[in-house]
């Protein structure tokens, strides 16, 4: 790298004093060799900050997201120095650029410590938003209780365009309450209901899915919005159990589920 490149990566930063980002625009002016050297650099920065975009979108694996939420924030040191009044507009994108090289778990515990995580995943998200409304209900729960199982798996089936039978979870505390009707990503949605004995709320859903996956199921566990997610996909249909984070045992209520439903 040269002295001017080195120069140039001082300008995107926004590290150069008045006097030096002037001296380095005027070469840009003048210079065309210079100037492509800049349009490489913000074209990197582009791309850098397209995938760190892209990044945001990824749902959190809740093995991370407990990882995270269990490590404490260090001390803030007291010498941090003043930010600078003013700085170009490539010192923003470079800083961005910053961001996307630190990635990884760094960028998680970024999103997750200084702003509420808001992440997207398709029905999932949908998914994440009426649990939040129902695990909190007592009373109004579900819309039909499971003394009318049969009817259920009936009225549910056909909404959804899947048939399925509820799954006997006991074998982990959880005593099927009911279930109800929910629409995420524009289609109808069969949720089933399980309460474990200190109140907690296990939900199973399931969707209709254009995607025809045979074999043993492949489960995907993740965290939207706080709650724990653990989805598969089998003979036509999307199927997803949440519960709230940090539930024990979500991958094996999921693995029996998928097994009796």
């Amino acid at each position: 790298m040269t002295a001017f490149s080195e120069q140039l990566s001082a300008y995107l930063d926004g590290e150069l004093d008045a006097a030096a980002a002037a001296e380095v625009e005027e070469r840009l002016a003048t210079d065309a060799a210079a100037q492509a050297e800049l349009d490489a650099l913000m074209l990197t920065d582009g791309f850098a900050q397209d995938d760190f975009a892209a990044q945001l979108d990824d749902p959190v694996p809740f093995a991370l997201a407990q990882t995270i939420r269990d490590t404490p924030l260090p001390d803030r040191p007291a010498n941090i120095p003043a930010a600078p009044q003013s700085r170009p507009i490539w010192g923003t994108l470079a800083a961005s650029l910053m961001v996307f090289v630190i990635g990884g778990a760094g960028g998680y515990v970024l999103n997750d410590r200084l702003t509420p995580p808001v992440q997207t995943a398709g029905w999932l998200a949908d998914i994440a938003d009426y649990h939040a409304v129902y695990a909190s209900q007592g009373r109004h729960l579900v819309e039909v209780g499971a003394d009318e199982a049969d009817h259920i798996q009936t009225w549910l089936g056909n909404t959804i365009g899947t048939s399925f039978t509820i799954p006997d979870l006991s074998e982990f505390d959880l005593t099927f309450e009911g279930g109800r009707l929910l629409v995420a990503n524009g289609k109808p949605v069969a949720q089933l209901m399980y309460r474990l004995p200190d109140g907690t709320v296990v939900a199973l859903c399931l969707q209709d899915s254009n995607r025809d996956v045979q074999g043993a199921p492949a489960f995907r566990e993740q965290t939207i919005n706080g709650f724990d997610f653990v989805s598969w996909s089998s003979d036509g249909a999307d199927y997803v159990v949440i519960g709230p984070g940090g539930q024990p045992d979500l991958t094996a209520i999921a693995a029996a589920a998928a097994v009796d439903i």
